[in-house]
């Protein structure tokens, strides 16, 4: 998993940062295989009060043989929200570049990203593996 998360060949977007006493870091990408993996980093105070490390690190894991149906849930989503922009994207040859601009679209600015992306790919009944370490 690191290996793919590493890739220079991946598809990446960032969509939260904030810096502070404990700075959050949250990116989107598409590895080089087609998974979807949205990450997030915890940086300072807080990881070290709660896991006695100061570095603590989150992410969930679409495996790549969902992809399309990551983008139908998504752009289904971002239609209720900003349907000109659904309508754009639909009509977009790169499925990867759509399904980066439709999470950018749906989760920047948002320190929950990670949680709810897992919770909606779940609800729409479609694995979103969790993981995390201190």
């Amino acid at each position: 998993m690191a290996d793919e998360i590493a890739n220079p060949q991946s598809k990446k977007v960032q969509l939260f940062e904030e810096r502070g006493e404990t700075s959050r870091y949250i990116d989107a990408e598409i590895t080089e295989d087609g998974a979807i993996v949205m990450m997030g980093q915890d940086i300072g105070k807080l990881p070290e009060e709660f896991w006695g490390d100061s570095d603590y690190e989150f992410f969930v894991y679409v495996p790549a043989v969902y992809m399309k149906e990551v983008y139908r849930v998504l752009l289904e989503k971002l239609r209720m929200d900003d349907p000109d922009t659904a309508n754009q994207l639909k009509k977009s040859g790169d499925i990867d570049d759509a399904i980066l601009t439709l999470l950018e679209k749906l989760y920047a600015g948002n320190p929950k990203a990670v949680d709810q992306f897992k919770d909606y790919m779940r609800s729409r009944g479609i694995p979103a593996e969790f993981s995390s370490w201190a």
